[in-house]
């Protein structure tokens, strides 16, 4: 059984392990100082240590402010963005170990929809409509 956000319980009877599933992701992108020897002075964390599931007939829907990670999340499942840390398993196969050949042919089977607000949103519609809408 899985609790979600705002009280909704579903369970998954009968399923062995999620469709995918996101278990530490952390992506951060290094701040550097110098022209030739360039080192690392930071790190901007765009993603920090998030964790999720997705079972099969369930929708994600990632929601939050501009600059918030939630394109750098999608990029990171994907792995166009290589995480920093944390594991990306879609099924039984980690994605976070594939090569970079056996990922292209990975992503057939996979789709992230990044979506422009003001041509998504309906304004006759609550936020909580409009993400419950799908189901």
């Amino acid at each position: 059984m899985v609790t979600a956000a705002q009280g909704v319980t579903t369970t998954h009877v009968g399923l062995a392990q999620p469709l995918v599933r996101i278990d530490r992701l952390h992506v951060h992108f290094p701040i550097t100082s110098g022209i030739l020897l360039q080192r690392r002075v930071g790190a901007v964390k765009a993603v920090d240590d998030i964790s999720f599931e997705i079972w099969k007939g369930e929708t994600l829907g990632l929601v939050g402010e501009s600059g918030c990670g939630k394109s750098t999340t999608g990029r990171a499942i994907l792995q166009l963005t290589r995480p920093t840390q944390g594991k990306v398993y879609f099924g039984d196969q980690e994605l976070t170990a594939l090569s970079g050949e056996q990922m292209r042919r990975m992503r057939k089977h996979l789709q992230v929809i990044f979506q422009d607000p003001y041509s998504s949103l309906n304004p006759r519609m609550t936020v909580g409509s409009i993400i419950g809408e799908p189901q």
